[in-house]
């Protein structure tokens, strides 16, 4: 640990510094080993590019990162947690419940026009939506779980570490204010993608990782529902591949405006029965 006393405007600085490392090692490792051909051996190369990328990119600067500037990785990071894992399931439900919201802003925001640079914009999103469907295209057993670990579990176990514990950590001892800190992080993850077509679903999806993060303190809270959430949309991929779903998982599935309004609510009360309650009891125990 060589820089305890940084400000929190110099650890983002050192933070965003070991990304920048981390992203062109990441692109050094994709320029030595091409992907080319359709065949399922290039597949899984591909799927294992994308992990090492992801580990470049998120994992080692955020575990980097926590070494340099705090005391004990493991602490700082929120790794461990009382009552995690029964939150981590009422967080798996949250999820699930903010599909039907997520479908309509998915919906709306697949409209948005960006002017002269909307046939670029378009063409980019059309290349990351073919490399998702590409690297789920496998039909096998096996490749279902190769495909989890690489595509649900290993980004979210990568971005929830840098995110929020990581960027919404640092941004939350410089604002002194949570909100603003998971805001603003919410704001860095959906534009990180890259894809404008689904920033507003993958800023609300941030907004609630992010107040999971703030008020039950356990990044394995986080890596749960993260994890829940893009093992979903593997295994949609898997049937629809399959034959056994006839909905493309690519388009958004509707939901009457009450059953929109219901889940969004039910994810409001889940949030303030379990997680506010959790966070007071926390407070609570500092001072008794």
């Amino acid at each position: 640990m060589f820089f305890e006393n940084a400000k929190p405007f110099s650890q983002l600085v050192g933070l965003f510094f070991l990304l920048l490392v981390g992203m062109i090692m990441a692109g050094g490792v994709q320029a030595l080993i091409p992907i080319e051909g359709e065949g399922a051996g290039q597949i899984r190369m591909m799927l294992v590019v994308q992990a090492v990328s992801q580990l470049l990119m998120f994992l080692i600067p955020v575990l980097v990162f926590a070494g340099l500037f705090h005391p004990g990785i493991g602490s700082y990071l929120k790794l461990k947690g009382k009552g995690s894992w029964r939150l981590a399931l009422i967080g798996m439900v949250m999820v699930v419940l903010l599909m039907p919201l997520n479908d309509v802003l998915t919906w709306w925001n697949e409209g948005w026009q960006f002017g002269p640079i909307e046939e670029s914009m378009r063409r980019m999103s059309e290349m990351e939506k073919e490399m998702l469907e590409k690297m789920v295209s496998l039909t096998t057993v096996g490749d279902l779980v190769l495909e989890l670990v690489i595509i649900a579990l290993v980004p979210a176990v990568c971005e929830e570490l840098f995110f929020r514990g990581g960027v919404q950590q640092i941004l939350s001892g410089w604002f002194k204010n949570r909100h603003v800190a998971v805001i603003v992080a919410a704001l860095v993850f959906s534009l990180a993608h890259g894809d404008m077509y689904g920033a507003v679903p993958r800023f609300v999806m941030g907004l609630l990782l992010g107040y999971l993060f703030a008020y039950s303190g356990s990044m394995v809270v986080n890596i749960s529902a993260h994890f829940f959430n893009n093992a979903a949309i593997v295994v949609m991929y898997y049937l629809y591949n399959r034959g056994q779903l006839s909905m493309s998982p690519t388009e958004p599935l509707l939901m009457p405006w009450y059953v929109v309004v219901m889940c969004t609510v039910a994810v409001g009360i889940l949030f303030v029965v379990y997680f506010l309650k959790n966070s007071s009891k926390e407070q609570s125990n500092l001072y008794f």
